[in-house]
This record gives structure tokens, sequence and C-alpha cells, in this order.
């Protein structure tokens, strides 16, 4: 899973099915996860930016979740 998907101090993540159950009826979430293990420069998938205004979008939506915590949201950079 991308790294930036993974909001919060988690420190248990549970999958229901398994890559390989889920090969079986043919996703390909292994390739994905392999990419991952990779550095940025190496990889197949590229990264990159979005477009301004859907960039600002997302960064809206993380504000509007990040707003109504209890504690400030600590920078991860």
């Amino acid at each position: 899973m991308p790294d930036r998907l993974l909001l919060g101090t988690h420190t248990r993540l549970v999958f229901a099915a398994t890559s390989y159950d889920v090969a079986s009826y043919g996703f390909e979430d292994l390739q994905l996860y392999r990419e991952l293990s990779y550095t940025a420069d190496k990889r197949f998938l590229q990264e990159d930016a979005a477009d301004d205004p859907l960039h600002q979008e997302a960064a809206d939506v993380l504000r509007a979740w990040a707003d109504p915590l209890p504690a400030d949201v600590e920078a991860k950079y």
C-alpha cells in the first residue's frame, strides 16, 4: 500500500485476504508491492505530481480531516 494512504499512527494493518488469495482471482497487487520496494528512481511506475487544482483539492481534504483532531498533526518531512 502506498505510504501516502496510511494516515495517522497505526500499529497494525489487517487484510481479510492475502495477496496470494486475490492473485487467485486475477488481481496483481503483488506487482504494486514489488514496485514500492524499489527506490523511486528504479520504479516502473513513475510518481507524478497532480496539476495544481487537483493538488489543492487533495490538500484541502487533508486539512479538513486534520483540523478537528484533538491534537496537532506532526509533519513527517
